[in-house]
Formats: C-alpha cells, sequence, structure tokens
C-alpha cells in the first residue's frame, strides 16, 4: 500500500512538472509571437518623433539611391552623387520610384479591353498621366483574414496600398452620422490621391507607424527620408504614380460605401 501511494505521488508530480513545463513553453512562444508583431503596440501612441531616428538611414543611402536610379534608366540622365539624404529631393524619389514601377510592370497583362477597361498600357492607368487606375477595395470586419488578402493584392505589380485609412477613428463600426461623412469624405480623398484636409490621418500615421508599413512600397522611403513621408506635397504625386491601388476598410458598413463603389471615377 506504501508503495502504491508512493508511485502515485511521484507519478503526480512527474505531471504537474510535466504541465508547468508546458505552460511555460507556450508563455514563452505567446511572448516571442507578440513582440514580432504590430498587435502589441497596435494601439498605444508612440512619441511624435520616434520615427526620427531612421534619419541616421540616409548615412550611406545618398549614392546608393542616385547609382540606382542612373542604372536603371540606362544613365540617360545624370545626378551628382548625394553625401546625405538631405540632398535628395521629393522629385529624387519620384523619379526612382517611377523608374521601379515600370520595371514592375514590364510583364504586367493589361485588360486591352476585357473588363470594361481599355488601357493597353502603363500611362493609361497612371493618374500622374491622367490615367485611371485599377482600383480594388476590401470591406469587412475584424478578424476576416483581409490582412492576408490585403497583402496578397498588394503583391501585384505596381500597387499602392491604402492600409486601414480610418485608424485614427479608433474602434468603431461606423454606422451612420456623425462620422460617416468623415470617413466616405477620407476614402474619396485618398483614392484619387489627395492627402489635402487629411490632417488627423496623417497627424496619426506619424505616431503609429503600422498606418504606413503595410504599404511597403511607400515604407521603403518613408524609413529613408520621414521628413518627406507625412507631407502631401509628397503622398500626393507619389501616390499618382501608381497603376493599381488597393484599399482594406473595416470599420464602415458596407451600404454606406455603396456610393463610392458605385462612382466609376
Amino acid at each position: 500500500k506504501k508503495r502504491r501511494e508512493t508511485m502515485s505521488r511521484r507519478i503526480n508530480l512527474i505531471g504537474v512538472c510535466a504541465i508547468s513545463g508546458l505552460c511555460i513553453l507556450l508563455l514563452f512562444a505567446s511572448h516571442r509571437f507578440t513582440s514580432n508583431s504590430y498587435t502589441t503596440e497596435y494601439f498605444k501612441p508612440r512619441e511624435r518623433n520616434a520615427n526620427l531616428r531612421l534619419l541616421n538611414a540616409h548615412k550611406f543611402y545618398g549614392d546608393f539611391f542616385l547609382w540606382r536610379f542612373e542604372e536603371s534608366v540606362n544613365d540617360t540622365k545624370r545626378f551628382r552623387y548625394a553625401v546625405a539624404n538631405s540632398t535628395v529631393t521629393i522629385e529624387d524619389v519620384l523619379n526612382y520610384q517611377r523608374s521601379r514601377i515600370a520595371d514592375e510592370m514590364a510583364e504586367f497583362e493589361y485588360p486591352n479591353g476585357q473588363f470594361n477597361n481599355d488601357a493597353s498600357k502603363l500611362t493609361d492607368l497612371t493618374p500622374e498621366t491622367g490615367g485611371q487606375p485599377m482600383r480594388s477595395i476590401i470591406i469587412t470586419t475584424w478578424r476576416s483574414g483581409s490582412t492576408f488578402l490585403g497583402d496578397i493584392l498588394n503583391a501585384m505589380p505596381g500597387n499602392y496600398y491604402h492600409y486601414e485609412p480610418l485608424l485614427d477613428f479608433d474602434i468603431v463600426q461606423i454606422r451612420g452620422p456623425p462620422n460617416d461623412r468623415i470617413a466616405i469624405h477620407n476614402l474619396k480623398h485618398l483614392l484619387k490621391c489627395d492627402y489635402n484636409e487629411m490632417e488627423s490621418y496623417l497627424d496619426f500615421g506619424r505616431t503609429h507607424n503600422y498606418l504606413f508599413s503595410h504599404n511597403t512600397r511607400l515604407w521603403r522611403h518613408c524609413r529613408l527620408f520621414p521628413h518627406f513621408c507625412y507631407e502631401p506635397k509628397f503622398l500626393g504625386p507619389f501616390c499618382k504614380l501608381f497603376p493599381l491601388q488597393s484599399m482594406k476598410v473595416v470599420r464602415l458598413r458596407a451600404s454606406l460605401v455603396q456610393p463610392l463603389l458605385e462612382d466609376e471615377r
């Protein structure tokens, strides 16, 4: 009997140790996961100028940036090498990105009459040349897999991604007045690459990097030139370079977006 009790205690002790070890492993794995995702600081504002630490990225970027641009246009334009990114202008960035988009779209199959779209070349789709971009809008709700779908659309060549453009409204489902008018106004402005009268949106982005970080083609420049990143005079022309645009919205009821979806412009 005593032997049975001793064996039982040992088994219980082993069981407790095993469960404790498993809990510790799960806690460690959970910590590793959350520390590498946006969710840990998703709703916690950062210091307004925290992203200015990225300014140091310019130290070895000036020459690289202009060298890559010259290479991509086969030396048809010559630029003096920059010592720091303070010598790189908005126009330099636009020229560089314009060249990258042309490279991305080299093998793109244009609609050419399909899907009621006559676009047959890049300039037919870029707003800066008077073209009409191909727009994709995801209207859904939280925890629906929309972030994954949005990233798939963003993998398309020449795509500009408006990620969660209503983030500055906080955790709300906009169903009507008073927020619906402002929300629709913001969506229309973004789809037209107009960042004027978007102060709340841009102010939110200055303290919450994830507003723009999903837009990978924009964010690579924001990291290197943060003094351009939240300026309408940069964002508008930059956005108008892109032939494809996508947007993911979870804070607005689909019924409120219907007029926007029916607008062929």
